[in-house]
């Protein structure tokens, strides 16, 4: 009788056991398609699962690496516009770039940092060829391209942030939003300052 007792006691462990081992391999498998792409994060390996626990999607992610690209290429573009043109409107317009970009892209960074999200440093090759070109440019033409420049890349920021408001983290849609009132504000004084080009 206990023979019997233990034989079944092992088939049942035996059972369980690869039942486990089963379950483990489909929580592995379902976690790593939920997860998308992995990612370093200051040495260590974090899965898009991890960020979900956070609260940000991969369009959260998207959004962040996004917007600090384009927070990188209005301060450099603004740098230049500093050296290189002689239109105390353009030169105003510049600073104020410099200022409100670095602000935000320090927030950007606080934030995508706390939500485990790898932004760049710098710029895209085909970015920095467009800058190393607009160095080379003076006066009006400058102006001229740069201002047209500042119009495209913040209408086109305008719809990036509109849409990060819609993102479900709570904290990057505040962000996203308040910071979208800034860059409608740059845009409507771009435009502004197109028109006073000749």
């Amino acid at each position: 009788m206990k023979k019997i007792f233990f034989i079944a006691a092992a088939i049942s462990a035996a059972a369980t056991f690869q039942a486990c081992q089963t379950a483990d391999k489909k929580s592995s498998t379902t976690k790593d398609s939920v997860a998308g792409d992995t990612t370093m994060v200051n040495g260590v390996h974090t899965t898009g699962a991890e960020s979900t626990a956070t609260g940000l999607d991969e369009e959260g992610g998207t959004f962040l690496r996004k917007a600090s690209v384009g927070g990188i290429m209005e301060i450099e573009a603004a740098k230049i516009a500093l050296t290189n043109s002689t239109n105390a409107e353009i030169k105003g317009f510049a600073q104020q770039m410099i200022t409100d970009h670095t602000k935000a892209n320090k927030e950007l960074k606080e934030l995508a940092l706390k939500k485990k999200v790898i932004t760049p440093d710098g710029l895209p090759a085909d970015e920095q060829i467009h800058l190393d070109a607009m160095k080379k440019m003076k006066g009006v033409d400058f102006d001229k391209h740069y201002i047209a420049m500042m119009v495209t890349d913040h209408e086109k920021t305008v719809k990036l942030f509109e849409d990060g408001k819609q993102n479900r983290d709570s904290e990057l849609k505040s962000w996203a939003t308040s910071t979208l009132s800034t860059i409608e504000a740059h845009t409507t004084k771009a435009k502004a300052i197109a028109l006073n080009i000749k």
